[in-house]
Formats: C-alpha cells, structure tokens, sequence
C-alpha cells in the first residue's frame, strides 16, 4: 500500500528512468547495427592494408565526409591558436 502510494505520488521519475532505459537501449542497439560491418565490407576489411601516413589518410578520406575533416581540422588549428594565445598572455588576477 505505501509503495503504491509512493510510486503514484512520484509516478514522473519512474516514467523518466522507463523512458532513459529505453531510450539507451534504442541507442545502444541503433549504434550496434550501425557499426556492425556488412559481407562485402568484411571482404573489403581484408584487401585493405595500411603502410603508412599516406594510406592512412588516403583510407580515411574514402569513408569520412570532407566536411568533417574540414571541421575536425579547424578545431585543432583553434585549439593551438588558442592554447599559444594563453600561453604568451598571462592572465592578470
């Protein structure tokens, strides 16, 4: 009876933690399938050979979309910008 009451009372945290674990299991299964490599993928996986910095690039940009690699390169050079910047002004406190 008294936890009867309590759930009714507080009935929105049990719906929110339904609604989290559901929601991670949703994610956790959707992350599952989108990574899980496909036959031709496998077959593809085994003829690829990395050697060096060049292949390596040259295998990341096959599948990784330019616009990412702009993005992720602009944030590198801002965080070095930014980190000398920091770096040559001391703060004053």
């Amino acid at each position: 009876m008294m936890f009867n009451l309590y759930v009714q009372q507080n009935q929105w945290i049990v719906l929110a933690l339904m609604a989290g674990i559901g929601l991670m299991l949703i994610f956790w299964l959707t992350y599952l399938a989108m990574w899980r490599p496909r036959e031709d993928e496998s077959i593809m996986a085994n003829m690829i050979k990395i050697t060096g910095i060049n292949s390596f690039f040259r295998w990341v940009v096959s599948f990784f979309p330019w616009v990412l690699i702009v993005l992720v390169f602009i944030s590198i050079m801002y965080t070095l910008a930014h980190t000398i910047a920091a770096i040559i002004v001391v703060p004053n406190w």
